[in-house]
């Protein structure tokens, strides 16, 4: 009687670690890059883009290591990173790629995060003297749409490994970025309650996510660079890769890690 009533237990164990299993299976989507959120033609998008970020030449040598190394550390890192596509023109006028979190996890095991690409705007961006960083770095010049697109990734996969690879700095995103946006909607919002704070608070936490943000873009614009170099590198050396690439198988943002660019009206602003 006792060996049964201690199978039974056991059964009745089993059943709630699988139930537990299936919560947890249910609670967290799967880790890496996930690209429900894309339609099928955005699909067809992101795989030209993927091709690009692996193209080797013949010796299998990575044409785009950094890239590359980004990418596959997303890919491994335990994380959750959505992919979305916009197509809508002059979202924030000039918002090419915006990395976000949309969850955080205390324990830093398993934070869920969104990249999202402005097609339109990429397209559209203006390539210029004007567009020139003080570094002598020209965002897209010489570069094919896909490669454009490329660019932006790299950029919002270097926020990404950046900001993931520190609790830290994950945490800082939260409470410095996340929760001052929201603060900020709620107090322009007439739907919504405003946060209980006062102006002077408020402009204080503005003033320091703000510098977070300056120090996260310039290290993300630090290693776009980088990825440009190793485009346009690729394109010398693979004169097929243009060809693939080329395949066609006042309301604010309240975002943060934005890589922006200038319109032909907007040249040389943020």
């Amino acid at each position: 009687m006792r060996k049964r009533h201690a199978l039974v237990t056991a059964y009745l164990l089993l059943l709630t670690v699988w139930a537990d299993a299936q919560t947890v299976r249910l609670k967290y989507p799967p880790t890496g890059f996930v690209t429900e959120r894309l339609s099928v033609s955005d699909l067809e998008i992101w795989k030209t883009i993927e091709r690009i970020v692996f193209a080797e030449d013949k010796e299998g040598q990575s044409f785009h290591p950094t890239l590359r190394n980004l990418w596959q550390w997303v890919e491994t890192s335990g994380h959750t990173v959505f992919i979305e596509f916009i197509k809508v023109r002059g979202v924030s006028n000039c918002t090419a790629g915006l990395f976000t979190i949309e969850r955080f996890d205390p324990l830093g095991e398993h934070h869920i995060a969104v990249i999202k690409l402005n097609l339109t705007n990429i397209n559209l961006a203006y390539v210029g003297p004007e567009t020139r960083k003080p570094s002598g770095f020209v965002p897209f010049i010489g570069l094919a749409k896909q490669e454009r697109y490329a660019e932006v990734l790299g950029h919002e996969l270097a926020h990404a490994v950046h900001i993931l690879t520190s609790l830290e700095r994950v945490r800082l995103v939260e409470e410095l970025v996340q929760q001052t946006n929201q603060m900020l909607l709620s107090k322009h919002s007439k739907r919504q309650k405003a946060h209980q704070i006062t102006h002077a608070e408020l402009s204080r936490r503005v003033a320091k996510r703000d510098e977070l943000l300056r120090r996260l873009e310039e290290q993300a614009e630090q290693m776009e660079q980088v990825i440009w170099q190793e485009l346009v590198k690729g394109k010398r050396l693979n004169s097929k890769l243009p060809s693939l690439a080329e395949n066609k198988s006042d309301k604010r943002e309240f975002g943060f890690a934005i890589r922006k660019i200038p319109s032909p009206d907007q040249t040389g602003k943020k």
